[in-house]
């Protein structure tokens, strides 16, 4: 169960607030918690997907609270390798445009997002936003979740991204390998 304590700590970290003025304890904590964020939410991710012989390398970063997704794609028919970083910080509409919508798995729609979570005990970033329509101008509610199961004691970072439409959910999901190991998914 978070406490107070851990919750207004990240919240601190979360959106990057200067710790000028907090007591040297807290500054510590602040260290110790901004590290276990980065040693467990962070790093380089590998996505081979087989029927179109595409790779997806993904470096997800964390620094004074910005989120730093940096993604190459390359595959066959592709002479240059696809390469983009897409930044997230708390604190108002971040406007992703198509790079958002390719790295939350919903290519050719333009994604902003509106704010995260951080959930350290479950290992757990959701990212909460608006996902472009050609219905709706206003766009459909977008969530999308990026966790850190073992599967099998192999580190692995899954990704759902959902939209709510009309008619329902559009579920979408993307299984990475912690590294650059190369294997085809679950």
């Amino acid at each position: 169960m978070a406490t107070l304590r851990n919750i207004s700590s990240l919240a601190v970290v979360k959106y990057g607030i200067a710790r000028d003025e907090l007591p040297g304890p807290l500054i510590k904590e602040l260290r110790t918690m901004e590290g276990l964020l980065k040693s467990e939410l962070t790093g380089d991710f590998f996505h081979y997907d087989m029927p179109l012989k595409k790779a997806c390398n993904l470096n997800i970063d964390w620094d004074a609270g910005e989120w730093r997704f940096s993604s190459s794609i390359s595959g066959r028919g592709m002479e240059i390798p696809q390469q983009q970083t897409v930044k997230i910080r708390a604190g108002g509409r971040q406007c992703l445009g198509l790079a958002g919508g390719q790295l939350f798995l919903f290519d050719g729609r333009k994604i902003s997002i509106d704010d995260f979570r951080i959930d350290l005990d479950e290992r757990r970033i959701t990212f909460y936003g608006i996902c472009s329509s050609f219905k709706n101008s206003d766009g459909r509610v977008f969530k999308s979740t990026i966790c850190y199961p073992k599967f099998h004691n192999i580190e692995v970072m899954k990704m759902n991204s959902e939209v709510i439409e009309e008619n329902g959910k559009i579920k979408r999901e993307r299984i990475f390998s912690r590294g650059s190991n190369v294997w085809t998914g679950l």
